[in-house]
């Protein structure tokens, strides 16, 4: 029974009887002494054999990183293997063990309860100091029940306790207030939406990352801060997502920022005028709001007030009240923030690779190989690869940017890192897991996929390690995003037709893709410049080619649209593609024909062939075909020539 056995046996209040009947006996005990396996007090034993206690740091328990120090950090695993265990007490040491039998039984039970409810949620680890906080807090605030204060009031109390910062301890605070106010008083949809702080999971909502709250708080107007909160809901229940609608909020959080400062008594709607917006658009402008930002807050305030005049929330709203595309800022142009090769080839290094932990690496390859977004990868489910009706391999997964379904093709690499990532849950996880990279800590049931955040944590660690650096030997930081940057950027410059491209990334718009298309256009020029200092005609001559003259566009647009046009097995095709061509078929005997070094061996097998059809022709006595092919041959007798030199001329070039 405990709590003092159940107050003393006496008649429990609804609330208390409520606490009691949910807190499980295990959470109901004096003095809670976690495993060192539980998920959220635990966090495994002590690496020295025969230790078993909980660890501190560095694989091993409080006290025997206290050895480890005083020895001057020696190699680690050998001083586990050495490192003798310590004297067995019968009650562990302070920080381990959590005393709540100080606390009324009301408090006791209320405490527990939240204790429970994160063990059980798998929310991760709380540190036991945060914990101890906590219970001191609440002994100090002489309360029966964490409602006996609003969640502001306990937050002041902590503050006044002492200069030492804990995150973990408010936020335990905030999540136990919550846990207790929602069992004792009843929790659904309705109450929450009426509440100036929206929890994404009391509305059964999944948001990625840890940041599960929306906060109207900000908005200091009331009859603004309902109407915004209808906006959020209405936005919800037309399927948007939270982190979406959290940052309209937060547009309008800066709104209303603006009407406090400009018109501090306005107590309606009515001062919203065009010449307010306008205000608002020069106050904007002046922030240290960088202008993407500034853009989408502007485009939220837009969209806010014509769901407003629709449906008719803001009755005041003056009807001049309207921001137009011309009143926005000019979006930049962007280039692809790629990954320069140099820098990827020591990312994509096997042994750098090795560096990684088994489920990491499978990660990034996955991340290289598909252009992912690190969310839709890290959500990925355990099985996300179907195969199309040739047997290929293509990942099946949700595209959370736009909210669809998606199958892209999936390269070797790809599919060997899957397939090891699964063998990877299935030895970690006893039960099955929907996730293919279920979060690894206080997780036990797989129930969980990886956060965002522990991705980024992990590949900038990793880059430390490995010391990546750019062309100048200068230290360099990528992201999981810029992946996907380069995956798009690499597909381009290999030719891959750019709505193929927008397909495979999973672009809402051509406009999206476009971006990455300006790098191929770049990377092609070049080409075409080196291409043009070394190419022939059907008679053997160089053709000239300035790339500074008037003309160079043009040429350069003429060639690569022949390229889309005309695909050659032996040169490229230089007559505009707005004209047909007259020579079908017939391209070394074409005047429009020009060839480079880099088809000399074709030149010279289409050289021998053409000699046996010679051969052939006149001995069937079919001479008007053997004329034709020693056209040909003569073609090729001049141009190879002039290649061979021009390919002698570029060795000699490249030993200088």
């Amino acid at each position: 029974m405990s709590v003092r056995e159940a107050t003393g046996c006496g008649v429990l209040d609804d609330g208390l009887a409520k606490l009691f009947a949910v807190v499980r006996a295990e959470f109901r005990v004096e003095t809670y002494l976690p495993d060192p396996d539980d998920p959220v007090l635990g966090g495994g034993r002590c690496g020295v054999a025969g230790c078993g206690r909980l660890l501190r740091s560095r694989g091993l328990c409080k006290s025997h990183y206290a050895r480890w120090l005083r020895a001057g950090r020696p190699d680690l695993e050998s001083f586990t293997k050495s490192a003798s265990p310590l004297e067995k007490r019968a009650v562990p040491w302070t920080g381990e063990v959590y005393n709540l039998s100080q606390l009324p039984p009301r408090l006791h039970l209320e405490v527990a309860y939240a204790l429970q409810c994160r063990h059980d949620e798998r929310a991760g680890k709380l540190a036991r100091e945060a914990f101890g906080r906590v219970v001191k807090l609440a002994l100090d605030g002489a309360a029966e029940s964490l409602l006996d204060r609003s969640l502001d009031e306990w937050l002041g109390l902590m503050k006044r306790q002492g200069p030492r910062r804990l995150r973990g301890s408010r936020s335990f605070l905030r999540y136990a207030h919550a846990k207790i106010e929602d069992l004792l008083t009843g929790a659904d949809a309705s109450t929450e939406y009426a509440r100036d702080v929206w929890d994404a999971r009391r509305l059964s909502l999944r948001v990625r990352g840890g940041d599960h709250h929306m906060h109207f708080d900000g908005i200091e107007q009331p009859w603004l801060r309902e109407v915004v909160k209808r906006w959020a809901k209405f936005r919800l229940a037309t399927g948007h997502a939270f982190t979406t609608i959290r940052n309209d909020v937060a547009a309008l959080t800066w709104f209303a920022k603006f009407l406090v400062g400009r018109q501090p008594d306005l107590s309606d709607a009515s001062g919203i005028t065009r010449a307010a917006l306008e205000d608002y658009l020069l106050w904007l402008s002046s922030t240290t709001l960088i202008p993407h930002t500034r853009l989408k807050y502007l485009v939220s305030l837009r969209m806010f007030l014509e769901h407003c005049r629709r449906h008719g929330w803001l009755e005041e709203l003056p009807v001049g009240a309207t921001l137009y595309q011309e009143d926005f800022p000019r979006r930049a142009e962007s280039l692809p923030r790629f990954i320069p090769e140099f820098v990827m080839s020591q990312l994509e290094r096997p042994d750098n690779l090795d560096r990684l932990a088994d489920s990491t690496r499978n990660l990034v390859v996955v991340l290289i190989e598909t252009g992912l977004r690190s969310g839709d990868a890290c959500s990925l489910p355990f099985d996300p690869i179907v195969n199309d009706s040739v047997g290929w391999p293509c990942l099946h997964y949700f595209n959370s940017k736009v909210r669809t379904e998606q199958m892209i093709p999936l390269s070797p690499p790809a599919v060997k890192a899957i397939r090891a990532q699964q063998e990877n849950v299935r030895r970690r996880w006893t039960q099955a897991s929907p996730w293919l990279f279920p979060k690894e800590r206080a997780n036990p049931d797989a129930a969980l996929p990886l956060a965002v955040d522990t991705l980024r944590d992990r590949l900038s660690s990793w880059q430390k390690a490995i010391d990546l650096r750019d062309e100048a030997g200068r230290p360099v930081r990528v992201t999981a995003h810029q992946f996907r940057h380069t995956f798009g950027t690499r597909l381009i410059n290999a030719g891959v037709p750019q709505h193929l491209v927008q397909q495979l990334l999973g672009h809402r718009s051509p406009q999206m893709t476009a971006v990455y298309a300006h790098i191929h256009d770049s990377t092609l020029r070049r080409a075409f410049d080196d291409y043009q200092q070394s190419r022939v005609n059907i008679v053997g001559e160089v053709l000239g080619y300035e790339p500074e003259a008037p003309t160079a566009g043009a040429e350069w647009v003429k060639h690569n649209l022949a390229r889309v046009r005309d695909s050659l097995p032996n040169g490229y095709c230089g007559r505009p593609p707005q004209q047909d061509c007259p020579h079908p078929n017939a391209c070394l005997t074409c005047p429009d024909f020009q060839t480079t070094p880099k088809f000399l061996l074709v030149h010279r097998q289409q050289r021998d062939n053409t000699r046996i059809l010679i051969a052939t022709a006149e001995a069937n006595g079919q001479f008007r075909l053997a004329a034709n092919h020693r056209k040909v041959a003569a073609s090729l007798d001049r141009i190879i020539p002039a290649l061979e030199a021009l390919e002698g001329g570029q060795e000699a070039g490249g030993a200088c």
